[in-house]
């Protein structure tokens, strides 16, 4: 009996590699988030030094990203009332809000999707059809940014020539374009691609059959009616040419709302009377834009909440001929309005995910309990034929 309990204990402080890698995680992020508020030229630094500083344009810039949000949010109203045409606006805005923080604080933004379609199987919107939505608006928002990033290659090369000089920063730039593009193509062939999807499904059937999960039957045909609704969903909400305009058209205005930001804070810090004064390059808003666009697919790279570390990175590496000395002030003042302050924000929406666990497990059960009586069902009428 001893000899269990010992056993039993061994078991339960058994820690796993997930689990370390969350805290790895959790350390990291509030390293970086104290480092900056309390070391020189941080947080702290940039409240006490009101000179120089137009605090009106901070506010504006902060407004500015928030707004992305609005519109992330009509794209999604857009979507999920081609199929559910009672849904409120009030909905899409809550279901964006839980995307936008629980992608802040899970590592490459992995808790905002799942969390999503949790709310909006509470809304009794199909996982499959919500999975689409939200998967097609991932395509969309991918194919934009990268548009913008071609295009700032294209028009502004001069810009990031300085990126280039040494390996790493050139490997840096360039494994972001590529991973960017990578994911998108991925996200794109199984929307679209049966084929791939069936394999999917099967790999997903077997580990759940190897593993031996209970009511694995009920599961696996579970998976198959929502990646069919899935398949489905996809084909009809690029069926209709109006949205896909509405949609492209939305996302175009929502990413130059987010690659406008470092502007503000180029200008709320009066950089370019600055600059001119001491002969540096004056940026312009169509530069911030160009230089964003790479900060972002760069910074994607790192796999903590925010990109903590690769955001601030990349930052530095594009932006700082234009801050000088006041590149790492300004990054505080860019990451409050992009990260901290969008969480802020969006935390009391995590409200509505109350529970979301025991919610699932019972939703699972009753599910489980209809499709026992389907079958039986199903059994008694083929008796009778």
């Amino acid at each position: 009996m001893e000899r269990a309990s010992l056993g039993e204990k061994r078991k339960r402080f058994k820690i796993s590699g997930v689990a370390v890698f969350n805290i790895i995680v959790g350390v990291l992020t509030v390293f970086l988030l104290v480092y900056f508020v309390v070391s020189e030229d941080g947080v702290i630094d940039l409240f006490r030094t009101r000179e120089g500083i137009i605090w009106w344009l901070l506010v504006v810039g902060l407004v500015v990203f928030d707004l992305n949000i609005v519109v992330d949010s009509v794209v999604t109203y857009v979507f999920l009332r081609s199929q559910y045409p009672k849904l409120r606006f009030l909905d899409a805005l809550k279901i964006s809000c839980v995307g936008v923080f629980f992608s802040a604080v899970t590592p490459s933004s992995t808790g905002g999707q799942p969390m999503q379609l949790y709310l909006m199987s509470k809304m009794r919107i199909s996982v499959g059809f919500g999975s689409a939505c939200m998967t097609q608006k991932f395509i969309v928002y991918q194919f934009v940014t990268m548009a913008f990033s071609i295009a700032a290659i294209i028009l502004k090369f001069d810009l990031f020539s300085s990126a280039f000089k040494g390996f790493w920063s050139s490997a840096f730039v360039v494994l972001g374009f590529l991973v960017q593009l990578a994911i998108t193509v991925l996200f794109l062939i199984i929307s679209f691609s049966e084929r791939l999807t069936a394999k999917l499904v099967g790999l997903i059937t077997k580990i759940l059959l190897k593993l031996k999960v209970k009511n694995s039957a009920q599961k696996i045909a579970k998976l198959n009616r929502e990646f069919r609704m899935f398949l489905d969903s996809n084909k009809m909400l690029m069926q209709n040419r109006k949205r896909v305009v509405t949609v492209y058209s939305l996302v175009s205005v929502q990413v130059l709302l987010i690659l406008s930001v470092p502007y503000f804070v180029y200008l709320a810090f009066d950089m370019p009377n600055i600059a001119a004064q001491n002969g540096m390059p004056v940026g312009s808003l169509f530069d911030f834009i160009c230089i964003q666009s790479f900060v972002l697919f760069t910074s994607n790279l790192i796999p903590l909440p925010g990109a903590s570390g690769g955001a601030e990175a990349a930052f530095a590496l594009y932006y700082g001929g234009f801050f000088g000395a006041g590149t790492k002030t300004a990054i505080v003042a860019w990451r409050f309005i992009t990260y901290y302050g969008s969480i802020l924000l969006t935390v009391p929406f995590s409200y509505y995910t109350k529970g979301h666990k025991k919610k699932t497990e019972a939703s699972d059960t009753i599910i489980s309990q209809k499709e026992k009586l389907v079958e039986k069902h199903e059994t008694v009428i083929g008796s009778v034929g």
